[in-house]
């Protein structure tokens, strides 16, 4: 949405008003009017529709269209991250309303859709109308290709000419070393994390929670099933990132405290060195071969301090709907392009349970519900970066995480293109820049 402005105005604290770009048409051929953002954020905002991006939304009290270029959004009340959370894509006003699109996909950016194969590929070709004049490459193809070992052979063959993030650890070694490929790696955000499902019995305990941190050796498993591409984590923000807390209660590994957390949680070990356990818990994974292993190592782990693990792989799409209606014990997911701390409210706030939010542990804490509520109406940046370091501290002492890392973003791309530039969240917004390379 900030691409399709061309100016912003706030008149006063509560009214955000919004001029929208002029000769911005839809993929349809169709003309970007402000009937387009009403229709679009209209629905998302509403409850009844379940749309992840309500609870950003919630402060929102109307959106009006005074004219076909101008936006006008008042809010309830304050909220001084309000324009970061106009971050979703805009639908013609036709479609905002239906729930499912279907092959109707429009957008108005660089590229358009041309064909999408589930399980296949996604076909998107340059838009020839696009505001901005039509990007370099004509047609890009997004291959879904499960299989890593495929990727690999596919991307040294010709078959793919970049991949991100997608290539297991140990082949980077050797990528570097084919002259037909640049390999970049760079110090990403992507936050890798396991999580718990706060409502069940054993879980809900802090101690059970802390104790499972201190069981996990993050060094050994970034060093083994990651070869080295990460760092240890110990909050959402990396270190570079402005909110980053650095006095973050930490869970170094020591199974010694783990066992003592444990058995003070109510859990004695019932034969001391012997193979019997202080309880199972389940933990939930995709079939990706990398978190496959991970959560293998997990377990293993997890079994020197007496907690059995029953570790279940299921097809993306299963599980995440598991992890969204609340249906695991233990899982792992990781959060992508992580900016403003605003993302507190999606995460942890009690509202945001989903389906209105991310709160997917089903965490709820009044204090962090009222720092998060007033970090959203606190102007001055000092004292909102206090109450980010607030919640952030809140969290960890509470575990509602066990941060394990920041994965490094690593990059292969064929040689023959140029303007592709990595970014640490890994996205690829760059896309619409790259363009064969110049010839010497």
């Amino acid at each position: 949405m900030p691409d399709l402005a061309a100016s912003w105005e706030q008149p006063d604290p509560l009214t955000h008003v919004m001029r929208l770009r002029e000769g911005v048409r839809f993929h349809d051929g169709t003309e970007f009017t402000a009937r387009d953002v009403v229709a679009t954020y209209r629905y998302i905002a509403d409850p009844a529709h379940g749309c992840p991006g309500a609870g950003a939304l919630e402060p929102l009290a109307s959106v009006e269209a005074p004219d076909e270029g101008t936006v006008v959004f008042r809010l309830k009340r304050l909220h001084v991250s309000f324009p970061n959370a106009l971050t979703w894509g805009v639908l013609p006003a036709r479609l905002a309303g239906r729930p499912d699109l279907g092959d109707e996909i429009v957008g108005t950016g660089p590229y358009r859709l041309a064909a999408f194969r589930p399980g296949e590929e996604i076909v998107l070709e340059a838009f020839p109308d696009h505001v901005d004049g039509p990007p370099a490459l004509e047609r890009i193809v997004f291959r879904i290709v499960s299989n890593a070992t495929t990727r690999l052979l596919e991307i040294r063959s010709g078959g793919l000419d970049l991949l991100q993030n997608a290539v297991p650890p140990y082949s980077v070694r050797f990528l570097r070393k084919d002259p037909d490929l640049r390999v970049i790696v760079a110090p990403g955000t992507s936050y890798q994390y396991l999580g718990f499902n706060l409502e069940d019995p054993i879980l809900s305990d802090v101690r059970v929670r802390r104790a499972i941190a201190h069981a996990i050796d993050r060094e050994t498993l970034i060093r083994f099933a990651l070869d080295g591409l990460a760092r240890p984590a110990t909050t959402l923000f990396p270190p570079e990132h402005w909110a980053h807390n650095p006095a973050v209660p930490t869970y170094p590994y020591d199974p010694d405290r783990a066992r003592r957390l444990l058995d003070e949680a109510g859990y004695p070990d019932p034969d001391g060195p012997g193979p019997a356990l202080r309880f199972r818990l389940g933990y939930k994974t995709s079939t990706d071969k990398t978190a496959n292993e991970v959560a293998r190592v997990i377990a293993e782990q997890l079994g020197r301090v007496g907690i059995g693990v029953e570790v279940r792989s299921f097809e993306w799409g299963t599980f995440f709907s598991d992890v969204k209606k609340g249906n695991f014990q233990l899982m792992s997911l990781r959060w992508i392009g992580l900016r403003d701390p605003d993302v507190f409210h999606y995460l942890f706030h009690s509202a945001s349970v989903p389906p209105a939010g991310a709160n997917r542990g089903r965490y709820r804490n009044p204090d962090v519900d009222r720092w998060i509520d007033e970090s959203r109406r606190e102007p001055d940046p000092a004292r909102r970066l206090a109450l980010y370091r607030r919640i952030q501290e809140a969290v960890a002492r509470d575990c509602v995480y066990v941060s394990l890392w920041w994965l490094d973003n690593v990059v292969v791309l064929r040689r023959g293109f140029e303007g592709f530039e990595p970014l640490p969240g890994g996205e690829y917004t760059s896309l619409a820049r790259v363009r064969p390379e110049a010839r010497r």
